[in-house]
């Protein structure tokens, strides 16, 4: 299960490695160290805000790696990785030769690779599109997250007055897909490093067939004869057994896609993702995902 408990993922993250605050540099202005002065006062009392106003007060007035380096430690420790990324790197562009050097790229190392949290919710229940996510299968890039029955964890961002269902990713484009034993619907959610990132997610009431497929772009095409409608993003039906449908990646007629449709009520989800550059002049190698969704009577 990709689904955890975001906050104390940001709070290890946060205590990665304790403050190891600068000193103000020997040559500065009188009005950036007393700037300085009062940030590291303010930071030895664990007002952080006030501590990142200042550092960024007195770099403002004067720049200095010192500045910079403070300014990125404070802002590891109130969770905004983003900018404490663009901060570490400006510390090490004005400070090519720091002692500390190795200790900050592994600080840049670990932030990079921490993940964001995607907050997914519905249209209000007035709307007729709007999910219940403890009916669906919710799969993300064609991995299977969460299963119908559970529960959103308590604790979690409400948006509006919604509990929002809480998945760990990566940072960076996802395809969320949730499945029900009537609909089907998707979304792409942009997710970036250590935040939370809210997702809105519906469908149409009801879409009958047996059969999902999506990918992981628009411009991947499943189609069941050269010149018929792309399966991609659709719920419809195929026949119990094996299928053979024509993959066309942009202009590239790529290998068939084969996969067995479960008998019975059982729906049958595919995935073709890629890690392949778009613009290679050939088919993209496919990581494709299936997977038997299975709803009670």
């Amino acid at each position: 299960m990709r689904t955890l408990t975001a906050l104390l993922v940001l709070a290890g993250v946060a205590h990665a490695n304790p403050s190891l605050r600068k000193k103000p540099p020997d040559k500065f202005s009188k009005a950036a160290s007393e700037a300085f002065a009062e940030a590291a006062v303010a930071d030895e009392k664990g007002d952080l805000a006030t501590a990142l106003g200042l550092y960024e007060k007195a770099n403002a007035i004067s720049p200095n790696p010192s500045c910079s380096y403070n300014i990125g430690d404070v802002q590891r420790r109130m969770g905004q990785l983003p900018a404490a990324l663009k901060s570490y790197a400006t510390y090490l562009a004005l400070a090519p030769d720091a002692v500390d050097r190795k200790e900050v790229e592994a600080t840049i190392e670990k932030l990079q690779h921490t993940p964001g949290t995607a907050l997914l919710f519905t249209a209000p229940a007035s709307d007729p599109n709007a999910v219940t996510f403890k009916d669906m299968y919710i799969l993300v890039d064609g991995e299977l997250v969460l299963k119908p029955g559970t529960v959103p964890k308590p604790g979690y961002k409400e948006i509006g007055n919604q509990l929002a269902v809480a998945v760990d990713l990566k940072a960076g484009r996802h395809v969320i897909d949730v499945v029900s034993s009537l609909t089907f619907g998707s979304q792409i959610c942009f997710i970036k490093i250590g935040e939370r990132m809210p997702c809105r997610i519906t469908a149409k009431p009801r879409i009958d067939g047996r059969v999902v497929i999506n990918a992981i772009e628009g411009d991947i095409k499943v189609l069941p004869e050269p010149r018929g409608k792309s399966l991609v993003k659709e719920r419809f039906d195929l026949p119990p057994g094996h299928a053979k449908l024509l993959v066309r990646d942009r202009s590239f007629e790529c290998a068939p896609l084969s996969f067995d449709v479960a008998p019975g009520a059982d729906l049958t989800y595919v995935f073709l993702g890629s890690a392949d550059y778009s613009g290679v002049e050939r088919c993209r190698a496919f990581d494709i995902k299936k997977h038997k969704l299975h709803f009670d009577p």
